[in-house]
């Protein structure tokens, strides 16, 4: 006899059968049953787990909604057109419903022929009059589109949409232009597949009925198991004989009646002892039942649902996180990613195909210049936004100091900014009531001065321009201090006095840095951008105010002010040290022990003059080591 030898790629095992005819695994193969849509509707509206996971995405897919890009007069418009047409809640519904195979929004629009491509230079405001929203069982599809030059290649040429009501049967059709469709699990276009499938797709229950019968399964027969945590066995003797005879059946029913009576009321079970001697008597038997690796394996259930679903169980299943590798904030990060996700490629496509009849209708013409994006799914906390702030500035700052923008476009940006972020509210509102000229000082500044021009040696020079000028003659590393004069000293002085604590010191000041570390001064940003145009910065009266003592020689007024807290912690940020565990915006008051019992804190404005740069001198006095 010859040998037999196979010739094939792949690991072969002669002994286990392992890619011969003989492995077990030649025989798997994958068979389609297309579900049908009385079977998708019930398993939606019967399994708790398949419904939540189909309206979960799309309940966060639209609860933040989008952003509009426009001037406030057109936003206010195309948001009360969205809400008049209840266009969040049909993108709800048409979300849900892409998720049992798919949906179809029709536009209405006044005027026009339904089975017509829409024409957007004719739509007038509140001419779209109505959106409805169907599932892809109520469309027939026309035969697909197969002009190359036409923008609608590869739909079908309309939809048919077959209705019934109280009047009879009415069926319409419509251009593919007039029906946005939300298409369900992509399909391959292979041989077999209709082109209804591959146009609408699968739906989502089609892929994860599975792993949902598994999880329904496993807590089903669990429940079944429930009844079954105590077994009771009663062992009676001559059952058999007892049974036998109707007056032994009624005997031994009423002896069970008695059994069950005296364990529910007195929790005391009563037993024939027979003979004497144990002859005869009656016996019980408990049976517990162990339920070791059941919970391992509903777990693991419903962990296969989750994976089936593309969903974080925390968020299926609605849990906080538990366990040593607990992920929670991991899990609704990722989760934000795929809803996003979701967001970009399948529900955009609609909103822009919907905007081209919604924005003429809101505003009465279209407009190419308005564009959208969608809200954020999750809000910073405050800590989170005050950073994100801060770091913000700072770039526009860097971004300014090129000169690449032009001021104008810089100032009308930075100001849409502030308001569409909501950093400063009112401020859209605030800065509608300011001149144009005051609102872009920009465009009416003076021209730059001529660097050709001869310069007059008499001139006083800003003492910042100063500072600044001897940064860009030498920026070799020194130490560094950065104060700001107290401008309306008088003021606190009346304070003072009113308060018995006598004659301030003269030279009343906010330090800003003091960093003994050498610093490189050419990394500091030249300006603090929320000082005034002259430098100054005006601390609003009010808030927070203490007054304490520092050390045994002088009292300071401490204050809250968010922009010294940023400025400070931005020279920081670019090599300064702080030797101190936290920054504290104060002014040191006197130099001498004062009583500050019955001291009430200055409660008025304080005015700060320019920032002061200079280097920290050697002894310069215990009130500087104080600040």
């Amino acid at each position: 006899m010859g040998v037999v030898s196979y010739i094939r790629d792949g690991l072969i095992n002669a002994l286990t059968g392992a890619g011969t005819s003989t492995d077990p695994r030649a025989y798997n193969h994958y068979v389609l049953r297309r579900l049908s849509f009385q079977e998708i509707d019930a398993a939606f509206r019967s399994s708790w787990l398949m419904r939540k996971g189909i309206t979960k995405p799309a309940n966060d897919m639209v609860r933040n909604w989008r952003d509009w890009q426009a001037d406030s007069e057109q936003i206010e418009l195309l948001e009360a057109e969205e809400k008049r047409l209840g266009l969040k809640d049909k993108f709800k519904r048409a979300e849900i419903l892409r998720g049992l195979g798919g949906a179809g929004m029709v536009l209405y629009i006044k005027g026009q022929d339904p089975a017509q491509p829409i024409d957007a230079t004719q739509i007038k405001a509140g001419m779209l009059t109505r959106i409805h929203v169907w599932h892809r069982s109520k469309f027939s599809l026309g035969p697909m589109i197969v002009d190359w030059d036409s923008e609608w290649f590869g739909h079908p040429s309309y939809y048919e949409l077959a209705m019934q009501g109280a009047n009879g049967g009415l069926s319409l059709k419509f251009h593919p232009s007039r029906v946005v469709a939300f298409r369900g699990e992509p399909v391959a276009d292979i041989s077999s597949t209709t082109y209804d499938d591959t146009w609408w797709g699968d739906s989502k229950v089609q892929t994860v009925k599975d792993a949902i019968d598994n999880v329904h399964a496993g807590e089903d027969g669990f429940a079944a198991l429930i009844k079954d945590a105590r077994n009771r066995r009663i062992s009676v003797p001559k059952l058999l004989e007892l049974t036998a005879t109707t007056d032994g059946e009624a005997r031994l029913q009423k002896r069970m009646q008695a059994f069950a009576l005296g364990e529910s009321m007195f929790g005391v079970s009563w037993i024939d002892g027979g003979d004497g001697d144990g002859k005869g008597a009656e016996k019980i038997e408990d049976r517990q039942m162990v339920w070791a690796g059941i919970p391992d394996i509903k777990q693991s259930n419903l962990s296969v649902a989750a994976a089936a679903l593309n969903m974080p169980e925390t968020v299926l299943l609605g849990r906080s996180p538990a366990g040593m590798n607990a992920t929670g904030s991991s899990d609704l990060e990722l989760w934000d990613e795929e809803v996003n996700s979701r967001q970009d490629l399948e529900m955009r496509p609609c909103m822009d195909q919907l905007d081209i009849a919604l924005i003429p209708s809101a505003l009465g013409a279209p407009d190419e210049s308005i564009w959208w994006e969608f809200a954020p799914l999750s809000s910073q906390s405050e800590k989170d936004e005050a950073t994100t702030f801060f770091t913000t500035m700072q770039a526009i700052e860097k971004l300014q100091a090129t000169g690449s923008v032009p001021p104008i476009a810089f100032d009308k940006g930075l100001q849409n900014l502030m308001t569409e972020r909501g950093w400063m509210p009112g401020l859209d509102a605030a800065l509608a009531e300011v001149p144009e000229n005051e609102r872009f000082p920009s465009e009416s500044a003076e021209p730059a001065p001529d660097p050709n021009a001869p310069v007059d040696p008499n001139a006083a020079i800003p003492m910042r321009r100063a500072a600044n000028d001897a940064r860009f003659l030498d920026a070799t590393p020194r130490s560094l201090y950065v104060s700001r004069p107290v401008l309306n000293v008088a003021e606190l002085q009346a304070w003072a006095t009113k308060q018995g604590l006598g004659k301030l010191q003269p030279d009343l000041h906010v330090t800003i840095a003091y960093s003994t570390t050498p610093v490189d001064w050419m990394k500091i940003d030249g300006e603090d951008w929320n000082q005034e145009k002259d430098g100054t910065i005006a601390i609003p009266p009010g808030g927070v105010r203490l007054v304490q003592p520092l050390g045994d020689r002088t009292a300071v007024l401490l204050f809250t002010s968010s922009r010294l807290c940023w400025r400070h912690e931005q020279i920081v940020q670019a090599g300064a040290s702080w030797d101190y565990p936290e920054y504290q915006p104060h002014i040191s008051l006197t130099g001498e022990p004062v009583d500050l019992s019955g001291v009430e804190a200055y409660q008025g404005p304080i005015k700060l003059g320019p920032e002061l740069f200079s280097e920290i001198v050697e002894n310069w006095g215990a009130a500087e080591e104080d600040d």
